[in-house]
């Protein structure tokens, strides 16, 4: 079943446990549907995990607290809030509220992206109380394990191995965006972390084929601070940003490996912006960025975005049909004229599009609303 109304809760309201009051707004996007009785399938996605955590019928407290820290700094897909509506008269919108709460307390990081899919699904089928006992209540959570110093070599590894011919490409998405476009007096952009590594061997692999240097004159790697603890991260001053000439290959592949070594990004955020910002530093006279962008991953310091005067072409990684396209990017390349690149389609002329008006990209409808995308629902 769809959902029948989509709504903007926001929420503030107080939890005391062990005698501490504490307080947060959390405004976050929720589809609501009704289902006889919840089942949950994740089979297509692959590079997805899901968790479930408990809560008793009618109370909001986490059985299984201690599952919730691997959820720590992961990329949340989606939350799906399931509950029993029984007795079918009662109002269940104030325990739901405080379940919500709950989690933020156990875990604020999986609230910090835009991307998140939320839903409260209501469980109908149920006649009595006892048997509403035995329903599911509680949170189902598809999420992306956090990258880890392991993982981050495995992918040192990946970016090595492809570069060296010894492993073959799974996914040449992004190799064609780069071969279909032409930009002129470019610097390439790219996030090195989490699980970009796929999507960054395509860029390297282009780079090694093409080997072209007319119009592309460096590399801007960047990891979001070199493993610095996310308290310690500074807006426009989260380092981690590698930059080499693209006039000698073994450079450029050096450069790419030590980035991914020193640092995996911890938190989901990016510091997308300070490599731009920094990047024009190194050549005032660049025209053009080339962002390779997670779009699972909000950028940290969008709020320095004014400061890129020259256009941004973001090539978005990890899109998937049913979630779309970040909406941060799309401001991002509407703000510089630049555009957007998915293996689909090239998304241009963003600065034509005026307040209220609204495009389609894949199934899902973008409007422009007080100077910024909002995505609306599929159509």
């Amino acid at each position: 079943m769809k959902p029948f109304t989509i709504i903007l809760l926001l929420i503030s309201f107080q939890v005391i446990k062990a005698q501490t009051a504490i307080r947060s707004g959390i405004a976050i996007k929720i589809d609501t549907l009704s289902v006889p009785k919840y089942n949950h399938s994740n089979d297509y996605l692959s590079d997805f995990k899901t968790i479930k955590i408990n809560v008793n019928y009618g109370d909001f407290v986490l059985e299984n607290n201690k599952e919730v820290e691997v959820l720590k700094n992961a990329v949340i897909k989606s939350i799906d809030l399931v509950y029993t509506k029984y007795p079918v008269a009662e109002d269940f919108s104030q325990l739901n509220k405080r379940r919500i709460e709950y989690l933020h307390l156990m875990c604020p990081s999986i609230f910090n992206n835009n991307m998140t899919q939320w839903k409260i699904v209501a469980q109908t089928a149920c006649k009595n109380e006892s048997a509403a006992r035995h329903y599911f209540h509680g949170f189902v959570i598809t999420y992306k394990p956090a990258p880890t110093a392991e993982s981050a070599a495995l992918e040192s590894h990946c970016i090595k191995d492809v570069w060296m011919n010894r492993t073959r490409l799974g996914d040449s998405s992004v190799y064609k965006i780069f071969v279909r476009n032409k930009w002129k007096n470019m610097t390439v952009a790219a996030d090195f972390t989490g699980s970009m590594a796929p999507y960054i061997s395509q860029v390297l692999l282009w780079y090694k084929l093409t080997f072209v240097t007319k119009d592309f004159s460096e590399f801007i790697f960047f990891n979001d601070g070199d493993d610095t603890p996310d308290e310690k991260k500074k807006t426009g001053k989260t380092g981690g940003i590698y930059y080499c000439k693209s006039t000698n290959k073994d450079t450029v592949l050096n450069t790419a490996y030590r980035c991914t070594r020193n640092g995996y990004g911890g938190d989901v955020q990016e510091n997308n912006i300070e490599a731009c910002v920094y990047a024009i530093s190194k050549n005032p006279k660049l025209k053009e960025i080339v962002m390779v962008a997670d779009n699972w991953a909000p950028m940290r310091d969008y709020v320095l975005s004014s400061q890129i005067k020259i256009p941004v072409h973001i090539v978005i990684c990890g899109v998937l049909p049913e979630t779309g396209i970040n909406t941060e990017y799309l401001d991002l390349a509407r703000r510089t004229n630049g555009s957007i690149h998915t293996i689909e389609e090239d998304i241009n002329g963003l600065t034509k599009i005026a307040e209220g008006k609204s495009l389609v990209i894949g199934k899902i409808e973008y409007r422009v609303w007080g100077g910024r995308f909002i995505k609306l629902s599929s159509i």
